[in-house]
C-alpha cells in the first residue's frame, strides 16, 4: 500500500512538530512518493509529484497575487501536499490568502505550530517509502513461495471453496465433489468459518500468516475428527467448511476448535509450517496473535453455504475492528452491527438511511466535501468533538464549523442524543458492504 499523508501525519517525527491541517483536509489519502524542504517561491518547476514540500515560509511572496501563483504552480506539478513551520516567516497563523489558495486548488495545507528538525521528517518519511517498495518489490516472488510451500490437500480445498464461492455454482456437483474429498454434507450441519488474523495485510506477511493458519486449522480438525474443507481464500482469510453431525452441539465444537487453533498458534506448529519471511528474525519472533474467527449458523445443504460464507467473513471483518476476546464471533455478538448486517438487504433500512443521511451526502457530491466522514468521526468518538478534531488532523475550530455546517445540511442538533443515535445507526448501515465471497 503506498505511504499516503494521512499516514505521514501519523509519524513521531512528523506529530512532534503538531502538525494541523489548515486547508484541503479531504485530501489526505494522496500518496506520497518523496520529500523535498525547499525555501524557493519557484520550487513547482523543481517537482515531479507526489511530494510533501517543506519549508519555513521565508521565500515565499508578500502578495495575495504572489502566494496564489506559489500555489498555483505547486498544484500543477501534483504534489502530496505542502508543510509550513511557524515562527521564522509567520507568527501565528498562516496568511489568509495562501489558505484560501490551497483550499481552492485542493493542495493540503499543513503547519507546524512547534519548531521541528525538516531532516527528521525527511528520514523517517523517507524510510517508510523504502520499505514499502521493498515489499512490494518481492510481494510476487512470496505469493510464488507460498503457492509452493501449500500443501496438495489446501490447493484441493482452495479449488472446492472457490467453487462454492461461485455465483450460480451446482450445489449437487458440488456435494459430489465434497464427499469424493471425504466431507460428507447430506444430513449434516455444515458451518462456515472465516479466519482473521490482526496485523495481516496483502503482501509478504500476509500470505505467510494465512497459509500457517490454514494448515494449522486443518490439523485441528483432524485432531477433532471433523470433516473439513479449509484453504487460505485470499491474502487475510481463511475460509473453512466444517461438516458436523447433526445432533452435536456447534458451540461446544467450535469452542474446542479455537481454542486448540489457539494453542496450536502460540506453541508454535502453525509457524512452523509457514514458510520464511525475507527480512523474518527468529530470535525476535514471538508467539503470534490469536486469530479472530467468524462463524455461520449452521447450513442444511451446499446450497446455504455460500450465503453462511458471506455471512462469516463479515462478521470476521467486523470483529477484527472490535474485538472483545471472544474464542469465535457470530452475528448476534455484533450487537448493533450484526442487526444491521442482518437487515442489509431490507428496503426499509437503505430508507432509513436515505431519510438520515441523504442531504449530506448530495451535499458532499455537489462540493467535494467529506462530511460524511466528519460526521462519522464525530459519532464513533462518542460525540467528543475535540478527541474527533484530532483523529482528523484538524484545527477544533476548522472541525467545529464542519459540525455546524452538518446540522445545517441535515437540520438536526447533534446535541441531542436521540439525533446521534439515529445518524450512527444510519452511517453504519451505509458502512462499505460487498456481496463478492471472501
Amino acid at each position: 500500500m503506498p505511504l499516503t499523508l494521512r499516514d505521514v501525519l501519523a509519524l513521531e517525527a512528523v506529530l512532534a512538530g503538531e502538525p494541523v491541517v489548515v486547508a484541503a483536509a479531504d485530501r489526505l489519502d494522496s500518496p506520497v512518493r518523496w520529500v523535498h524542504a525547499a525555501e524557493l517561491s519557484d520550487v513547482g518547476r523543481l517537482l515531479r509529484g507526489g511530494e510533501l514540500v517543506l519549508s519555513t515560509g521565508i521565500a515565499l511572496p508578500d502578495s495575495a497575487t504572489g502566494l496564489a501563483s506559489y500555489v498555483a504552480s505547486l498544484a500543477g506539478a501534483g504534489i502530496a501536499g505542502l508543510a509550513i513551520e511557524l515562527g521564522q516567516r509567520y507568527v501565528g497563523s498562516l496568511p489568509a490568502p495562501l489558505v484560501a489558495a490551497a483550499e481552492e486548488r485542493g493542495v493540503p495545507l499543513i503547519v507546524f505550530e512547534r519548531e521541528v528538525p525538516f531532516v527528521g521528517i525527511t528520514e523517517a518519511v523517507h524510510a517508510r517509502i523504502i520499505d514499502a517498495e521493498r515489499a512490494a518489490a518481492t510481494s510476487a516472488l512470496s505469493r510464488l513461495l507460498a503457492r509452493q510451500a501449500e500443501s496438495v490437500e489446501r490447493q484441493a480445498h482452495r479449488t472446492l471453496l472457490g467453487v462454492i464461492f461461485s455465483e450460480g455454482a451446482d450445489p449437487a456437483a458440488a456435494t459430489a465433489r465434497a464427499q469424493a474429498m471425504g466431507v460428507p454434507v447430506t444430513g449434516r450441519q455444515l458451518v462456515a468459518l472465516v479466519v482473521r488474523a490482526p496485523g495481516t495485510a496483502p503482501g509478504l506477511s500476509g500470505q505467510a500468516v494465512v497459509l500457517g493458519i490454514a494448515e494449522a486449522l486443518a490439523d485441528v480438525c483432524r485432531g477433532q475428527r471433523i470433516p473439513a474443507l479449509v484453504a487460505p481464500v485470499d491474502d487475510v482469510r481463511v475460509g473453512a467448511l466444517l461438516s458436523l453431525p447433526a445432533h452435536d452441539d456447534c458451540d461446544l465444537v467450535l469452542r474446542e476448535a479455537s481454542s486448540r487453533l489457539a494453542a496450536a498458534r502460540h506453541a508454535g506448529p502453525a509457524a512452523a509450517s509457514q514458510p520464511a519471511a525475507a527480512g523474518d528474525s527468529p530470535s525476535a519472533a514471538g508467539p503470534p496473535a490469536a486469530p479472530v474467527i467468524g462463524a455461520s449458523p449452521p447450513a442444511a445443504g451446499m446450497a446455504e453455504v455460500r450465503r453462511a460464507f458471506l455471512d462469516a467473513r463479515e462478521v470476521a471483518d467486523v470483529a477484527l475492528r472490535h474485538p472483545d476476546g471472544r474464542p469465535y464471533y457470530r452475528l448476534p455478538d455484533l450487537r448493533l452491527r450484526g442487526l444491521l448486517h442482518m437487515l442489509r438487504d431490507d428496503p426499509r433500512l437503505a430508507a432509513f438511511a436515505d431519510r438520515e443521511l441523504g442531504p449530506l451526502l448530495a451535499y458532499d457530491a455537489a462540493h467535494g466535501t467529506r462530511l460524511v466522514a466528519d460526521l462519522a468521526a464525530y459519532l464513533e468518538a462518542g460525540g467528543n468533538k475535540a478527541a474527533a478534531a484530532a483523529r482528523a488532523h484538524l484545527a477544533r475550530p476548522t472541525f467545529y464549523q464542519r459540525l455546524q455546517l452538518i446540522e445545517h445540511v441535515l437540520g438536526v442538533s447533534l446535541d441531542d442524543a436521540e439525533s446521534r443515535a439515529s445518524l450512527h445507526v444510519a452511517v453504519l448501515a451505509l458502512s462499505p458492504r460487498t456481496d463478492a465471497p471472501p
